[in-house]
C-alpha cells in the first residue's frame, strides 16, 4: 500500500534526511535517462533470468569547501567514473514478480589532494519480492547502501570523508477486505560509520495500519508503530517509543497526490547510573505531495514536510533531537530532451540530550538534465549548502558545482 510505504520508509529516513536527498538527485538523471531511452535498448544484458541494464557513468564535482570548516576552507575537484547496473530477476514463483535489483559503484579521484580517494560513492543496491499467500499481500525487502560524503550527512563537519553503510531489511502483509486493508510490517535498520562508531545503531520498527478507500487508489489511514532503538556509543541512552498517525494518501485531487498525515509520538529513554527514565512526547506530521497544473502538464511541483519529536542520532553525541524540515522542487520539462529542476530545502535539529546542539541546515539548488542521444545522458547541477550551530567550529557554507554524463551500452 502506498500510505504505509510512504510511512514505513521515512521513519529513518527523516534522520538521514540530506543523504536521502542527495542520493535522490544524484540518481534523478540515471533514472530519468533510463526511463527515455529506446526500449529496444532498455534490456541490454539478458542472461537467463537477469535483465539487466549495463551503463557507464562519468563526471566531475567542485565544492569551494571540500572538508566543510568554518574558518580554513579549503577547494576541491573530483573526478568520478564508474559503472551502472539496473534492471530486475524474473523468478519462476510468486506469480511471474519481479526480484528487482539495482547497483551503481564509483571511484573518485582529488585533483588537488583536498580529499582522499575513494570508491563506492555511492554504491547502492536494492531487492524487492512481493509474494501472494492465500489473501495477503506480503512484500520482503532488503536495501544496503554506501555513502562517503559528509556533505550528506546531518552532523558531519571538518573532514572531507564519512564512510557509512546502511542496511534496511523489511517485511510487510497487507490483505484488502472490499473498501477496507489491513497491513502489519516489521523493520530492522543497522547504520555503521566506520570511522565514527558513536554514530552505529540498530532499529526495529514495528507496525500496524489499517484503512479505508473511499475510491480506487484513494484512503485514509491509520498507523500504529512501535519502536525499539540500540545506540552503541554506551554514554548514549537507548530508546523504545509508540507512535499514532491519521492520514490521507492517494489521488487527493486530479492535479494533487501524495500523502499528509498527522499524529503523537512518545518516546521513554533509558535510565542511567544518575538519571531515570526520560519522557519525550510531541506531535508528529508528515506531508509528500505532488502537484501537476493541468494548464501546464510539463511542471510538477514536489512538497515535503515532516516534524519529529525524537529522532535517534540526528545530531553528534545526542541520544534523541527533535527535527523539522521541508523541501520544495519544481521539475519543468524544457522539451523532451531537457528537464530543468530548481530546489529548495531547510532542516531544523534541536537535540534534546547530550550536547544540546541546535542546528540549522539551508540547501539551495538547481539541476539541468540533457538526453544528447538515445544511449548518452548528461546534467549540470549547482547546490549551496550552509549549516549553522549554537557549537563553535560546528558552521559551514559551501557551494558546489558537479557535471555527469551517463552512457547505456
Amino acid at each position: 500500500m502506498e500510505h504505509h510505504s510512504f510511512a514505513h520508509a521515512t521513519v529513518q529516513g527523516m534522520r538521514q534526511y540530506h543523504r536521502l536527498r542527495r542520493g535522490v538527485v544524484s540518481w534523478l538523471w540515471i533514472v530519468w535517462a533510463l526511463a527515455v531511452a529506446d526500449p529496444a535498448m532498455a534490456q541490454n544484458l539478458l542472461v537467463g533470468p537477469f535483465r539487466m541494464n549495463l551503463g557507464f557513468t562519468a563526471g566531475a564535482d567542485f565544492r569551494d569547501n571540500a572538508n566543510l570548516s568554518e574558518n580554513h576552507p579549503k577547494a576541491d575537484v573530483l573526478l568520478s567514473v564508474g559503472p551502472t547496473l539496473s534492471g530486475g530477476v524474473f523468478l519462476p514463483f510468486s506469480g511471474g514478480e519481479e526480484f528487482t535489483l539495482t547497483v551503481a559503484a564509483t571511484y573518485s579521484h582529488s585533483l588537488t589532494g583536498a580529499q582522499s580517494d575513494s570508491f563506492g560513492a555511492p554504491l547502492n543496491a536494492s531487492l524487492i519480492l512481493p509474494i501472494y499467500v492465500a489473501e495477503w499481500n506480503v512484500v520482503l525487502s532488503d536495501s544496503f547502501s554506501f555513502e562517503n560524503d559528509p556533505l550528506d550527512s546531518t552532523f558531519a563537519v571538518n573532514r572531507t570523508r564519512l564512510a557509512e553503510y546502511s542496511n534496511i531489511a523489511s517485511a510487510s502483509a497487507t490483505r484488502q477486505l472490499g473498501k477496507f486493508s489491513t497491513t502489519f510490517a516489521a523493520q530492522r535498520t543497522d547504520d555503521i560509520f566506520p570511522s565514527d562508531p558513536s554514530q552505529e545503531e540498530t532499529d526495529y520498527l514495528f507496525s500496524f495500519t489499517p484503512a479505508y478507500f473511499f475510491r480506487e487508489g484513494y484512503s485514509v489511514f491509520i498507523r500504529n508503530a512501535y519502536g525499539i532503538s540500540y545506540l552503541a556509543d554506551p554514554t548514549l541512552r537507548d530508546s523504545t517509543g509508540y507512535s499514532t498517525q491519521l492520514g490521507l494518501n492517494g489521488q487527493i485531487t486530479k492535479s494533487l497526490n501524495g500523502t499528509i498525515s498527522l499524529g503523537w509520538s512518545h518516546l521513554d529513554l533509558a535510565a542511567t547510573p544518575t538519571n531515570g527514565i526520560d519522557h519525550i512526547d510531541g506531535v508528529s506530521s508528515q506531508v509528500a505531495v505532488n502537484y501537476m497544473h493541468p494548464l501546464r502538464p510539463n511542471t510538477t511541483h514536489t512538497l515535503t514536510f515532516f516534524h519529529d519529536p525524537g529522532l535517534t542520532l540526528g545530531l553528534k553525541n545526542s541520544s534523541i533531537t527533535a527535527a523539522t524540515g521541508v523541501s520544495y522542487i519544481i521539475a519543468h520539462r524544457l522539451n523532451r530532451y531537457m528537464t530543468l529542476a530548481p530546489s529548495v530545502g531547510w532542516t531544523h535539529l534541536e537535540s534534546l540530550s547530550g550536547s544540546r546542539e541546535i542546528a540549522d541546515l539551508v540547501v539551495v539548488g538547481v539541476s539541468l538534465q540533457r538526453q544528447f542521444t538515445k544511449k548518452l545522458t548528461g546534467s549540470f547541477a549547482y547546490r549551496y549548502q550552509t549549516r549553522s550551530s549554537n557549537l563553535s567550529g560546528q558552521s559551514y557554507d559551501v557551494n558546489e558545482v558537479t557535471v555527469n554524463f551517463n552512457y547505456t551500452f
